[in-house]
């Protein structure tokens, strides 16, 4: 076995190995809503109604739920995985999104192999496993990582002359996170203007808008104005503007999606690729598309959302692997060992702290307490929970369905959830205690920071 196949084995035993006590930890740490959100639409799936296009939400008041916004196919898998195990999908969730992970390994692999010798395909998929940002959301789950496997298989599918089932790929990762539809510039500057091969990109990308026209048209994403109105959707000043700029370019395009480590290879792959005439087109444009993206979407993005940088990775990943494979065949083939021995420490360094229970980004009481909170009422009580600013957090780990209050300036939500039949009231604040006193008969259970009380019925309520 080759040196670049021995290190990517390496890799993803290491890989592995560091992730195995992730696979049992409960929801929490950066994006713990989001989390949240996906996973309760998996636990949707599978105890009330598995068709795929009705997934639902927690916080639904008295209603259903139905809460559709990217195509939940990831948590419909999850809700199937569940059923074949007979396990519950909360407790394969961080499992299930690692087995996704790994489909966007291959998905690299395949990808890079249609660009590179076979060394440059294993170093380039070696370097891509040690990437901050996937170290952390190999087990994070949210459906980013579905998606961006898919685009991945899509993209290496195409350069294999297979473009239909690329579509098909490419189709998915779109309809589960819009931004994948960027990808399309890799074929379509591919073409190199050749009328025929345009013609052909235009017609398999617009059939691979089929499935995402269909589900995004009966779909609540569109009331997200930042996706819409991008630059137009918030207030900011042009200070802040540039200082978001220099966020994502200079330090979480360097530090959490490519990772400091793999920075060398990456402006070695940069240069090699403008300065060759047949990829200096591509590699430009399709960055150009990526970064025009980035620009138009930053006061929605902000500082926290680095999972939508995704669609980045084939474009970093193909600049990395050239970069490695320019070393490779140079006398100076050491530093690929070096670069590759640095990056999994540059990786742990960067993320571990995000897997820290004692800071797991709400109330730790919500852990600590989890079981008795959940065993003081029946599951099937509609509940009210306050004060989770997240709207998916408490009442999933809570597994409960009902009202959410994210602020005291919500309590006229409380009237209204009494008045729809809410039950029981969910409380880590006092604040909020003292608001909520009249529509409260008694207390059910504490726990840390944590009240239950039982709700008034209306007539209750609103007697003298």
């Amino acid at each position: 076995m080759t040196w670049p196949r021995l290190l990517l084995l390496g890799s993803l035993i290491g890989h592995l190995l560091l992730h195995v006590r992730h696979f049992e930890l409960d929801l929490f740490g950066f994006h713990a809503w989001r989390q949240c959100q996906t996973v309760a639409t998996a636990v949707s799936f599978y105890e009330e109604d598995f068709r795929l296009w009705n997934p639902r939400r927690d916080c639904r008041g008295s209603g259903e739920g139905l809460f559709r916004m990217e195509f939940p196919l990831f948590q419909w898998g999850l809700a199937a995985a569940a059923k074949l195990t007979k396990r519950h999908p909360s407790s394969l969730a961080r499992a299930g999104t690692y087995l996704c992970f790994l489909l966007s390994v291959a998905g690299m692999f395949l990808f890079l192999s249609t660009l590179l010798p076979q060394e440059g395909a294993w170093l380039g998929t070696a370097a891509y496993l040690w990437s901050p940002a996937l170290f952390y959301y190999s087990v994070t789950p949210l459906p980013d990582m579905t998606a961006l496997a898919a685009a991945l298989w899509g993209l290496g599918l195409w350069r294999k002359h297979q473009p239909l089932a690329a579509s098909l790929c490419l189709s998915l990762a779109t309809a589960i996170k819009i931004p994948f539809v960027l990808l399309w510039a890799f074929p379509l500057l591919e073409a190199q203007l050749d009328f025929l091969r345009t013609r052909k990109v235009v017609v398999y990308g617009a059939l691979s808008m089929v499935l995402p026209s269909l589900w995004y048209a009966h779909s609540e994403i569109w009331k997200n104005e930042g996706l819409i109105k991008g630059l137009g959707a918030h207030p900011f000043s042009w200070a802040s503007y540039l200082h978001l700029v220099y966020h994502h370019l200079l330090s979480l395009l360097p530090e959490n999606l490519i990772g400091y480590a793999s920075v060398g290879p990456f402006l070695i792959g940069s240069y090699a690729l403008l300065q060759e005439r047949d990829t200096r087109r591509l590699f430009l444009g399709t960055g150009f598309v990526l970064l025009a993206y980035l620009l138009y979407e930053l006061p929605t993005l902000g500082y926290p959302h680095d999972y939508y940088l995704f669609p980045w990775f084939p474009w970093t990943g193909w600049a990395i692997a050239i970069g490695l494979t320019k070393l490779w065949k140079s006398p100076k083939r050491v530093w690929v060992f070096l670069f590759l021995l640095a990056a999994p420490v540059g990786a742990w360094a960067r993320m571990h702290h995000r897997w820290n229970p004692e800071k797991p980004g709400f109330n730790p009481d919500l852990l600590i307490c989890k079981t008795h909170l959940q065993n003081a009422v029946p599951d099937t009580s509609r509940v009210v929970v306050g004060l989770d600013k997240s709207g998916f957090i408490y009442l999933y780990h809570l597994h409960k369905k009902g009202w959410c209050l994210s602020s005291l300036e919500d309590s006229c939500l409380l009237e209204q959830a009494v008045l729809q039949g809410g039950e029981y009231l969910y409380s880590d604040s006092r604040a909020l205690d003292s608001l909520a006193r009249p529509y409260l008969r008694e207390k059910v259970k504490e726990c840390g920071s944590f009240r239950v009380y039982r709700l008034a019925t209306h007539s209750e309520s609103m007697a003298p």
